[in-house]
């Protein structure tokens, strides 16, 4: 039944969703296409517009993810169609969690999208700005380099689970300040009040969130090229000091302890404070 309930979640955040993004892959094909086409010319009218849309497209996809994300569920649990969701046959923290995982997914699609278009304004700007010292700077970077390919890999496949669990607790914090935008002391201007709680409940929740992952030293650093697990606070605090980036593997668990927490909470507000309209 979950699985049925994310593929229609996706099904309906995707109407809108997917039209963005094919929107942004058309733009960011059509200015790679123009920059392989004009053979060693100036840049393009098309290429210098391009970038600027993706630029300016990208940036703005996670302010558009929140204000649709927000949209639907607030639409779906507490607007016209509540009545409906709440009626399936299926345990009221599915729905929610279904929200929340397809919420996650499309921030992490926004993330994809900027990074992607990052990359394209890269590979079209090189030559314009950099010319030929670009293959020269690459050449020196990768000499200077002493990181293992393996190790690399690890350290990319934690931060990008970081990133997730992160996006999620985001999610969930967001939709926490709805549900309790919609109980009966804010209902009548719930999204008025949506606006005004989420600052306060987001700091405070992220603040401590901080505060107990700057107590747990769990972090992997890159020494001598290759990573090691350091859980010693002398040990991290000096690395630090000596320049080394550490890859933080605490903040996963706690923003995942934290989450569930806010999942609950929220749940509890959905199942027994909340009238739908």
């Amino acid at each position: 039944m979950m699985l049925k309930l994310l593929k229609n979640d996706f099904i309906a955040t995707g109407r809108i969703m997917g039209v963005i993004y094919v929107i942004v892959a058309g733009i960011s094909a059509g200015t790679l296409i123009s920059h392989y086409m004009k053979s060693g010319e100036d840049m393009t009218v098309v290429e210098a517009m391009g970038i600027a849309l993706l630029l300016v497209v990208s940036l703005c996809l996670f302010v558009l993810t929140v204000v649709f994300v927000l949209s639907d569920f607030q639409k779906s649990l507490y607007g016209e169609q509540g009545y409906l969701t709440f009626t399936l046959p299926v345990k009221s923290w599915m729905i929610l969690a279904s929200k929340v995982i397809v919420a996650t997914v499309w921030f992490v699609v926004a993330l994809a999208a900027l990074l992607a278009s990052l990359w394209v304004t890269v590979v079209v700007l090189k030559e314009e700005i950099l010319g030929e010292n670009y293959d020269l700077i690459m050449g020196m970077i990768n000499q200077i380099s002493t990181v293992n390919v393996a190790s690399m890999a690890v350290s990319a496949v934690i931060r990008i689970i970081l990133y997730f669990v992160q996006f999620a607790f985001f999610t969930i914090t967001v939709f926490f300040t709805s549900t309790v935008a919609n109980t009966r002391h804010f209902q009548k201007k719930n999204i008025f009040w949506t606006i005004v709680l989420f600052v306060p409940i987001a700091g405070v929740v992220t603040k401590f969130a901080e505060f107990i992952d700057s107590k747990i030293v769990f972090s992997l650093f890159f020494i001598e090229g290759k990573l090691s697990l350091v859980t010693d606070n002398l040990e991290y605090m000096r690395l630090q000091a000596n320049g080394n980036s550490p890859v933080d593997i605490a903040s996963i668990f706690v923003y995942l302890i934290l989450g569930a927490g806010v999942f609950f909470a929220t749940h509890y507000i959905m199942s027994k404070k909340v009238n739908i309209r």
